[in-house]
């Protein structure tokens, strides 16, 4: 008895941190048309402002899947040659993205520097990105942390 509520415990801990998880990522495309739109607005303080805000919200994101998901994932997948390929794999490229992400966020949040064509270009280069990234993530990783 004792087992089966501790099954079920983890279950429901599982779902509810991949649901926080889809959450956090509703969240932070809800930042990025904030950004976006106080670009177009001309609104570059505003804009540099919700740069800031999206840099936090994304860097607990990142350290929050890489304490829970990544940890868990590695850890229950490790006699899984293949899976534990995959899992090593995102999170391999999420660091990369970590790194060119903050980057990016750190320079163009800086009140000495301009909005301009090179923003746009390498914003929305960021944001496809994003987006992939995270329909990869809720419908390959998250389906392993849910097993």
């Amino acid at each position: 008895m004792c087992l089966v509520f501790l099954k079920k415990r983890r279950e429901a801990i599982n779902i509810s941190l991949t649901q926080k998880f889809q959450k956090d990522h509703k969240d932070l495309v809800s930042q990025i048309t904030s950004i976006t739109k106080a670009v177009s607005e001309d609104k570059i303080h505003k804009a540099k402002q919700e740069l800031k805000k999206f840099k936090l919200a994304i860097l607990g994101h990142f350290m929050e899947e890489d304490i829970k998901l990544y940890w868990y994932l590695k850890n229950y997948y490790k006699d899984y040659e293949t899976t534990m390929d995959t899992i090593e794999e995102f999170e391999k490229s999420m660091k990369v993205v970590q790194r060119d992400l903050l980057h990016f966020l750190d320079y163009y949040s800086r009140e000495d520097i301009k909005i301009d064509y090179t923003f746009d270009r390498k914003f929305d280069s960021i944001v496809d990105f994003l987006s992939k990234r995270i329909e990869t993530e809720e419908n390959t990783l998250y389906t392993l942390y849910i097993k």
